[in-house]
């Protein structure tokens, strides 16, 4: 929902505005223009604002350090990018400042002051707002695709004239992040800060969508390989875990490509079975692909869910009640069994047991369940219905 610096910059070669360091930010996006005189003032700024410096409020008195610390606050407010204007109040820009703009990639603009800054803003935020426009009508276009993937008439013809050919395969992913309990969303604020730190990232990137809905980021990929896709959304879970800090528990689901536009509403599906799961298990942190699930996307596809559930009634259910009802620990027992591949051993060894303990809980096991689990067919029963529990 912004514009980047670079084609900002490129609009204004007659305005004369300067790049004066920071260059290697200029792919840095801007969501509006914000009039900072003063370091109280930055608190106001939510991130992507490009700012703009006149130094009226600055006393003359050590100009040089408040101009400093003004504009090291604005870069810690997540600015993506500043405007000296020089001139009675501004001289000249200090030598300590472009050092400090080309250290930490933040685009610094020098603009004199025989230039009408209030003309100069008006065309950004008319600029900025067009390319609102036309975001919200992407995100549109692709949720329609989504939710009414048969009305074709919602949403191909505008994802055409954007460069989104119909042919393409398309793939989803959703982002979802909660607070440390993994149960508590976190505020819209703190969404939304993600949200435009995701899309600093993917602007780096041709053909793709980013936008908000139901507590969730969905990232939309066009003509991109999966391959592709996991290393971008590496990218992004690694970025986004240096601001996280643990602090918060962030999934990034990623569904399965499309044969082209009309699809994308299964590889949407797929992304949100992923999460389901994951956050079921408790795996947070790290990219889950549907593609590999292995055996959970036959589960998944099952449309009778009163299938599944059968079938884990018929298996596992009466161990489970068994463990709530005596307090027994026999399910934790039977999955490190199985995914042991039978081991004692390994099971003692995993679960801190004498081996003699597990195979006196594993005979239990086996009178709850009417089963001899030393059959490989037995297993495999017990296995998948373990793989039910998580998706029911």
């Amino acid at each position: 929902m912004a514009i980047k610096l670079s084609e900002l910059y490129k609009s204004t070669s007659r305005k004369n505005m300067k790049l004066i360091a920071g260059k290697n930010g200029m792919n840095n996006i801007v969501s509006w223009a914000h009039m900072i005189e003063s370091i109280e003032t930055t608190i106001f700024l939510d991130g992507q604002e490009l700012a703009f410096i006149t130094g009226i409020a600055l006393e003359k008195v050590e100009l040089k350090e408040k101009l400093y610390d003004l504009v090291e606050h604005t870069y810690k407010h997540k600015a993506s990018g500043i405007v000296i204007n020089t001139g009675p109040y501004i001289e000249k820009i200090p030598d300590n400042i472009i050092e400090f703009c080309d250290e930490n990639n933040f685009p610094l603009f020098e603009v004199p002051w025989h230039t009408h800054l209030a003309n100069l803003m008006k065309d950004f935020c008319y600029q900025i707002t067009i390319s609102d426009k036309t975001t919200l009508e992407l995100s549109s276009a692709l949720n329609n695709a989504i939710f009414f993937p048969s009305q074709h008439e919602l949403y191909i013809p505008y994802l055409e004239s954007k460069g989104f050919r119909t042919i393409w395969p398309y793939c989803i992913t959703l982002v979802e992040i909660f607070e440390q309990d993994g149960i508590t969303a976190v505020s819209n604020k703190k969404r939304i800060k993600i949200l435009k730190f995701i899309e600093n990232i993917l602007y780096s990137y041709e053909r793709t969508i980013i936008y908000d809905v139901d507590d969730k980021i969905i990232l939309a990929f066009a003509n991109y390989t999966q391959e592709e896709i996991r290393n971008i959304i590496d990218e992004i879970k690694n970025r986004c875990m240096e601001i996280l800090k643990n602090k918060e528990k962030i999934y990034l689901c990623v569904g399965e490509n499309t044969k082209n536009i009309e699809c994308i509403a299964k590889s949407a599906r797929q992304a949100l079975d992923v999460l389901k799961l994951q956050r079921k298990k408790g795996l947070s942190n790290e990219v889950s692909m549907y593609s590999d699930l292995g055996a959970y996307k036959l589960l998944l596809a099952i449309e009778d869910k009163d299938i599944i559930k059968k079938y884990y009634r018929e298996t596992i259910e009466e161990l489970v009640k068994n463990d709530d009802l005596k307090g027994t620990d026999y399910l934790t027992v039977l999955e490190s069994y199985l995914r042991n591949s039978g081991s004692i051993k390994a099971v003692s060894e995993e679960l801190f047991y004498h081996k003699n303990t597990v195979c006196y809980k594993l005979s239990k096991i086996e009178g709850i369940l009417g089963c001899n689990l030393s059959y490989l067919d037995n297993r495999m029963t017990y296995r998948l219905a373990l793989m039910i529990m998580d998706i029911i």
